[in-house]
Order: C-alpha cells, then structure tokens, then sequence
C-alpha cells in the first residue's frame, strides 16, 4: 500500500493517505497558498493550486481563473518522485491537509524543524525512503544541490529572512551564472530588503535568461514603482500583460495607469479584467473607486451596487456610502447613513465606518453624534489622523451652541463630554 513520507535530518515520518493539500502563508504579504496533491504508483501528482491574491515570488500563471478572489489553475506537469520543502525556521511552516484538518510539518514529523529542508515522497506502506543505488553524476548532484538551495532560499523569502534567501541565492548563482530562477529569487529579496536598484539588476539578469515569463516583467515594474519610475512601471507591466493576458496582471497595470494619471487606460484595464472574471466583486469595488475619484458617482454606485451582490461585506457599503456622500444631495446622504450602519453592523472595528459616518451626521445637524462617532474612530485607531482633525473641529462648534443657549446641542454637548453636565 503507498504512503507519503515525510523526511528531515534522520526522522521519517510516513502517512496513510491518497490525496493531501500543500498550504502557506507568506509573512510579509499574508497571501495563502494552496496545493492539492494526489499519492500515485507514478509519484507525487499536483493536480489544482490556487493562490488568494498576487505578490513577488507568487503570481499566478496565465491559465488561472478568479474563483471568489483565489487564483485557480490545473498545472501540466508530470508526476513527481519527491518534492523538496524549505524551512527557514523563522516564521510559520508548511501545513499538510487531510479530511479537512492541517498539521505543520513540525507536527507531522513530531519535532521542531529548523532551516533544514524536508523531502515529501512517496513510499511502500510503513517502510521508510531508502537511499537510491547507483552513482550520479557530477551534473546531476549539482542540479539536485541547486534545486534544494532554491527551495530554501524561497522559504526564507516567504518567511521574511530577505537576507537568508540573498545569501542562498548569491551562493547559487556564483556556481551557476545561468540560474533564472535564483536571479529572480535574489531580485525579491532585494525588494524585501528595500535595495531597489540592485533587485532591478537581478531582474534583469533573470528576463535576459528568460525573456517570455510574464511575471519577471511584473516584479521588475513593480520594483521600479517602489522608485517612483510609474512610467517604467507602466512598460514593464504592458509587457507582462502582452504574454500574460490575465486578471493579475491587468489590474497590476491599471494601478499603474492610475498612478501615471491615465485614468482611462485604467478604467479600460479594469474593464478588461471584469470580462475575464464576471463574478469578482473585488474588480468591480476597484473600478467603483475610480469611478468616484473621478466624480463619476453614479457609475461609481452601480458597481458597488453588483459588488454588494457578488459579496455583501462591509468594505463595500464603506465605498457605496462614501460615493452617495460625496453627491452631496439631501437624500444621498441619508443612503450615505444607511450603507454606513450596515458597514458598522457588519464589522464594528472598522475605524473608517465611524469617521465617514461622523461626516455625514455632522451635515445632518446631529453634533452630538458625529462626535460621539469621531471618537470611536479614534479609539479604534488612534492613528487616524481626519477622525482627529474632524472631532477637534466640531469642539468650539459644538460649545459656540450650547453658549448660546440651544437646549438640544448643549444636551448634545453634554452627552459628548465638552461640558460638565452636573451644571444642567
């Protein structure tokens, strides 16, 4: 009967399944991603991953699909004899998932794993992986040696040691100068260690070795948008779109376009990428965003409207409601209010909620309130910088009232703490 096992510094650990999910989570981005692989007689089958979001190091390919904000894909390849893990031991592990429950390989292997990589294969019931015979070659050990030391030095990166995976991938491409992949692995580290030239130069080297992979052209425009170079970063990313006509990438370049103040080719990218994902209610709250930065509230509120559709959270009725605000009529301020409340209702420790809604009761007359709201905001978060402006401008406005002797802002004004309200 075939096992998968699990082997690192001497332990071998050896389990009774025939299907498994690979999962992480970078550290520094927190995007997760996900693996499922089969256990088979030919080897280890990948047969779907699927990544939540985008970021150096993990683009997903051309073929993927948006499915509820994951990337989606079937990768082509053939069954593998063993599958390399890297760990840095830094930060979080790999997880393996079965019937719905995941163990790191820590727990798996019943030991703290250090940087040490740990090799996935399968094996014969409870036997342990016994050494192959036979001799490599002077070639294939190398290659083999690279394709561990790649593994660890992605596995650093993803866990945040950008100095380990520079180190790591330096060593690599000092005895192999034609290794793409470690120049594109030093170029992220790079990033991480916020040297942007020098991940420029690396990302170079990686598009002269490999001038078709959509996603260098990515990291190096997103490299030169680090710099402020938004025109270069706009080449880089219509490159990457021209061999990767997908979703990521589109909307990659429309940030770009937005940045460049080419608010059209933009809206244009945004477009092109909804055809692509119909059902994704994050493209249509980016498009509704630029719509209303552009005073195009109406256009702005309908895709926000199909956004509540496709996915009714909070951070959609916080948008809705700023572009009905922002309108400035009478009754739009009163659906400003209403998204506001289900935006509040649907996550309470949403700081901004609370700010926007201290704006639009404010307009209404309702001082106390919006102070009361102000006040929230800043107790949420105390770096939110308007929610102050605006509450220490309603202060004198609010005492200006109740000086003059309106009974209901100088309640108000109690209530709100400006006044002393044993004096009333």
């Amino acid at each position: 009967m075939l096992g998968l096992c699990f082997a690192a510094a001497g332990v071998v650990k050896v389990l009774s399944v025939t299907a498994f999910t690979l999962a992480w989570t970078h550290s520094i981005e927190k995007i997760e991603w996900q693996e499922d692989w089969h256990v088979t007689p030919q080897g280890l089958q990948l047969v779907e991953a699927r990544v939540k979001g985008s970021g150096a190091g993990m683009e997903p390919p051309p073929e993927a699909r948006l499915v509820n904000d994951w990337f989606q894909w079937s990768p082509k390849m053939a069954p593998l004899p063993q599958v390399v893990l890297g760990n840095s031991g830094l930060a979080g592990e790999w997880r393996i998932c079965t019937d719905g429950h995941c163990r790191t390989l820590s727990d798996v292997l019943g030991r703290k794993l250090g940087a040490e990589p740990t090799v996935m294969k399968i094996c014969d019931g409870a036997t342990a992986p016994k050494a192959e015979s036979g001799a490599m070659d002077n070639a294939a050990i190398a290659g083999e040696h690279a394709a561990v030391q790649l593994a660890l030095a992605r596995s650093d990166y993803a866990k945040g040691d950008f100095e380990g995976a520079r180190a790591i991938t330096s060593d690599i491409i000092q005895a192999r100068p034609e290794d793409a992949d470690a120049f594109e692995i030093r170029g992220n580290a790079w990033v991480g260690l916020k040297n942007y030239e020098k991940a420029l130069d690396d990302y170079d080297a990686a598009i002269r070795l490999t001038p078709k992979v959509a996603r260098l052209y990515a990291s190096r425009a997103a490299a030169f948008g680090r710099l402020r170079n938004f025109r270069m970063a706009v080449r880089d990313y219509t490159e990457a779109v021209r061999l990767d006509h997908s979703v990521a990438r589109l909307l990659d370049r429309a940030i770009a376009f937005r940045k460049v103040r080419r608010t059209d080719l933009a809206l244009d990218d945004l477009t092109d990428a909804i055809g692509l994902a119909p059902d994704s209610a994050m493209l249509y709250r980016e498009r509704g965003e630029v719509y209303a930065r552009n005073n195009a509230y109406d256009r702005a509120i309908a895709d926000y409207n199909t956004a509540i559709r496709l996915d009714p959270v909070a951070v959609s009725f916080l948008d809705r409601g700023m572009a009905y605000y922002l309108k400035g009529n009478k009754a739009d301020l009163d659906h400003a209010l209403a998204d506001y409340d289900r935006a509040i209702a649907l996550d309470d420790r949403m700081a901004l909620a609370y700010n926007n809604r201290g704006l639009a009761l404010r307009d209404k007359g309702e001082l106390g309130r919006a102070y009361a709201d102000f006040s929230m905001a800043l107790q949420l978060n105390p770096d939110l910088t308007v929610a102050r402006e605006h509450r220490d401008a309603l202060t004198p406005q609010m005492a200006r009232l109740a000086g003059k002797g309106q009974k209901s802002h100088t309640t108000l004004a109690c209530a709100a703490g400006i006044k002393d309200c044993n004096r009333h």
